[in-house]
C-alpha cells in the first residue's frame, strides 16, 4: 500500500444538463484542480491535490459525525468495529479544529454544534452520529436516491443550518497490519434536495512514526493518525 493521499474521486462522469449550479461548480473545480485523475501523487509530493470540495469555501456546509470505523482483517477487507467506536470523537475533534485553524468557521457547522443542536431538539431530529449509512459506505456518487430512512434523516439534519450540502465522514479505517501503520478517511459530499452523492473520494494517511500499529486504537494513537488525516484533507481544500 502507498504511503500517502490516494484518491479515489468518482465524480468524473459526464455531468447531466439539469444538474444543479453548486454542482457543477463543485466538479469545475475539481476538473481544474486536477483531482479526477487516477494517478495516486507521487510519494515525493508534499503538497496534497486540491480538492473538489475547495468549491464549498463561503457556502453553507454540515459537516457530520464521522460514522463508521473499520479495522483491517488479514485478508485486506475493512470490518466495522463497534467496540472502538467512540474513539470517532476524537476524529471529529481533530477535523473540525484543522479547518478552524485555517478560517473556515461561519459557514461551515461541525459534528459536535450539530450534535448538540439535535440533542436540544428532544428527539424530533435524528442524533447525527447514529445515521442509518452502512449501505452506503461504497457507494460511488451518481444519480442514485439515497436509500431510506438516511435521506430524511439528512434533510432533517439540514434544516438545523440554511443550505444544502452535507459532507458525511462516512468511515475512518485503520490498518496496523505487518508492514504498514496507518488510515484512509472515506468522505462523501450529499445534496440533501436530491438526495443523492454528489462527490466521493478517500484520503490515505500513515501513522506518525511515533505512533506502533499496536497502539491505533488507543486514545492517543487513535487521536494521532486522526490529526494527520483531517490535516491532509484540510491541506487540500483551504491553504493554511
Amino acid at each position: 500500500m502507498r504511503i500517502g493521499y490516494v484518491s479515489r474521486n468518482l465524480t468524473m462522469r459526464p455531468i447531466k444538463l439539469n444538474s444543479s449550479g453548486v454542482f457543477v461548480a463543485i466538479i469545475a473545480v475539481a476538473i481544474l484542480a486536477g483531482c479526477g485523475s487516477s494517478t495516486p501523487a507521487p510519494k515525493t509530493d508534499a503538497t496534497p491535490a486540491r480538492s473538489a470540495l475547495s468549491g464549498m469555501l463561503g457556502r453553507p456546509l454540515l459537516i457530520l459525525p464521522a460514522q463508521y470505523l473499520a479495522i483491517a482483517a488479514p485478508g485486506g477487507r475493512y470490518e466495522i468495529s463497534m467496540a472502538n467506536r467512540q474513539l470517532l470523537t476524537l476524529f471529529d475533534e481533530e477535523l473540525a479544529d484543522a479547518f478552524k485553524k485555517r478560517g473556515v468557521r461561519s459557514s461551515w457547522m461541525f459534528a459536535d454544534e450539530i450534535t448538540r443542536a439535535a440533542m436540544r431538539n428532544g428527539g424530533l431530529i435524528p442524533d447525527p452520529r447514529e445515521l442509518s449509512a452502512e449501505t452506503i459506505r461504497r457507494l460511488p456518487a451518481g444519480d442514485t436516491p439515497l436509500p431510506e430512512p438516511l435521506g430524511t434523516q439528512i434533510r432533517q439534519l439540514i434544516a438545523l443550518q440554511e443550505g444544502r450540502y452535507a459532507l458525511v465522514p462516512v468511515e475512518v479505517d485503520i490498518d496496523s497490519r505487518p508492514g504498514y501503520s496507518g488510515g484512509i478517511l472515506r468522505l462523501m459530499l450529499i445534496d440533501s434536495r436530491t438526495a443523492r452523492i454528489v462527490w466521493v473520494d478517500s484520503i490515505q494517511a500513515a501513522a506518525p512514526t511515533d505512533v506502533a500499529g499496536d497502539d491505533l486504537l488507543s486514545g492517543f494513537g487513535f487521536r494521532r493518525l486522526a490529526r494527520a488525516l483531517a490535516t491532509r484533507f484540510a491541506d487540500m481544500v483551504v491553504a493554511q
